[in-house]
């Protein structure tokens, strides 16, 4: 048997077998047992059947082709050990040449990273403050939320409250016809775009009103739509005064100013915690962009398998069907993939840049962080009026310790590469309560976007609890035969 190699750029070995005739032989007269077990010859046992009957029976050809299938899946093994390949996925099988035999192993072999100079990565996060304009602007939403509509008689503004009836639309489509429609008046975010034309118009006026649909909407690009639009009711809003007692019916503080101190820190809080994920997000950038990474192609597909299934969850979320979703996307299946494949190829370079990190900085997670872990994660259910216990149990399986010490690591490798952006120590790092309040703090805001969120992950790795050993290399010994499942 000739067996010759060729690994590729794209981490695939390519092996090619020259199979010796004795070995097809071998392995005919063994499909032939096999074959005869299911389907007995007449006048003979199960399997016990001469081999030259069983050829005359089932033919020469049924009999190689099943010897192939078997011969491959022995070899494939062999291959795998005598070559010193190490397979990322699924392997494919491919007859090159009936006879003499010639087999063509595929096999997505695991990833090579090759890390730069990280170490030589020196950057710094930007200032975060807050000023005066920011709190105001909040103040100032709060105080809109508390407003009372007044009405009025003067010609509607934009920010009024407006009750109107409208018919109309476009021409080929179903016409809208609604009456007592009661709607703010607005630029951004208008239940309808053609809102801020009502501005101006008297009690009891009718006006016909036009729009053409800009040429980036989806649907109805360069339409135009007509409306007659009634106006009943106009209302402004009476905003409460800005004082003490304001501050009391909007939360618990006794004054402004502790409320606007507040309202200062929150803030702060927020975009410093944007700003660390930017800054985290520029690091490994910077790490990544050092780096040499190979991985098979079929390493983003899984990639983007995974984002399909997490759009799947968000699209179940929402009460919509799959087919809905992609319609409201404007995409079908094929296309919401291609356009998913890029931020899973970035997905995968800087997974696979933190793991090599990881070794090459010697970063490991103990049974007993794991357990710390899995106790914080109660204590955050319980707060959260959750089952502690509950929780407990379901991290207490394998597979979810596996998990939690994959991200764990994942966690502690974005930590360390952070520190030597920064100039700061890697080592002997002492944790004090401050730290603990500023991390329950980032978690609680973390919990918070997740559960606001209602899009597919970007692609960027700033939460590590998001990654689990699911998107982690795993080698299989078995061949994929062109035509089968795996």
């Amino acid at each position: 048997m000739k067996v010759t190699t060729e690994r590729t750029p794209n981490c695939q070995a390519i092996v090619t077998v020259e199979v010796d005739e004795e070995q097809i032989a071998g392995a005919m007269r063994r499909a032939a047992q096999k074959v005869s077990r299911i389907r007995p010859i007449p006048g003979f046992r199960p399997g016990k059947a001469p081999y030259e009957r069983i050829e005359r029976a089932i033919g020469k050809d049924l009999l190689r082709d099943e010897a192939i299938e078997d011969l491959g899946q022995t070899l494939y093994k062999q291959v795998l050990t005598d070559e010193n390949i190490e397979p990322y996925d699924t392997g494919k099988l491919d007859v090159a040449q009936k006879e003499p035999l010639i087999l063509k192993f595929t096999i997505p072999t695991r990833p090579v990273v090759t890390l730069g100079a990280y170490r030589d990565i020196h950057m710094q996060p930007a200032p975060v403050q807050v000023t005066d304009e920011e709190v105001n602007q909040i103040i100032e939403q709060a105080r809109t939320n508390q407003a009372t509509m007044t009405p009025v008689t003067r010609p509607a503004q934009l920010k009024d409250l407006v009750t109107f009836d409208v018919k109309g639309g476009i021409a080929e489509q179903t016409p809208l016809d609604r009456q007592g429609l009661e709607l703010t008046l607005e630029t951004e975010k208008a239940a309808f775009p053609w809102l801020a034309q009502l501005v101006g118009m008297e009690l009891n006026e009718t006006r016909t009103i036009t729009y053409t649909y800009p040429d980036d909407n989806s649907v109805n690009a360069g339409k135009v739509a007509t409306y007659t639009v009634t106006v009943h009711a106009i209302k402004e809003p009476q905003l409460p005064a800005l004082d003490d007692e304001f501050a009391k019916s909007v939360s618990s503080f006794e004054t402004l100013e502790q409320l606007k101190a507040r309202i200062r820190e929150n803030t702060l809080s927020q975009k410093q915690g944007e700003e660390d994920n930017r800054f985290a997000d520029q690091v490994v950038d910077a790490v990544v962009a050092q780096a040499q990474v190979a991985f098979p192609a079929s390493m983003v597909e899984d990639e983007v398998d995974l984002e399909v299934a997490r759009s799947r969850q968000v699209a179940q979320r929402l009460g919509l069907s799959w087919d809905k979703f992609l319609q409201l996307s404007g995409k079908d299946d094929k296309a919401f993939r291609e356009d998913i494949r890029p931020r899973a190829e970035t997905r995968v370079k800087r997974l696979l840049t933190l793991m090599e990190l990881a070794n090459a900085e010697n970063i490991t997670i103990s049974g007993k962080d794991v357990d710390v872990e899995i106790d914080r994660r109660a204590i955050m259910a319980e707060a959260e009026n959750g089952n502690p216990a509950q929780t407990r149990r379901a991290l207490a399986t394998t597979d979810a310790r596996r998990d939690i010490e994959f991200s764990l690591r994942l966690g502690k490798t974005m930590e360390r590469i952070i520190a030597i952006a920064k100039g700061e120590p890697t080592s002997g790092k002492i944790l004090t309560p401050e730290m603990v309040r500023a991390e329950m703090h980032a978690l609680e805001q973390a919990q918070a976007a997740q559960q606001a969120q209602t899009a597919a992950p970007t692609g960027l790795i700033t939460d590590p609890s998001q990654v689990s050993s699911q998107n982690w290399p795993r080698g299989l010994d078995k061949p994929l035969v062109p035509g089968q499942d795996q």
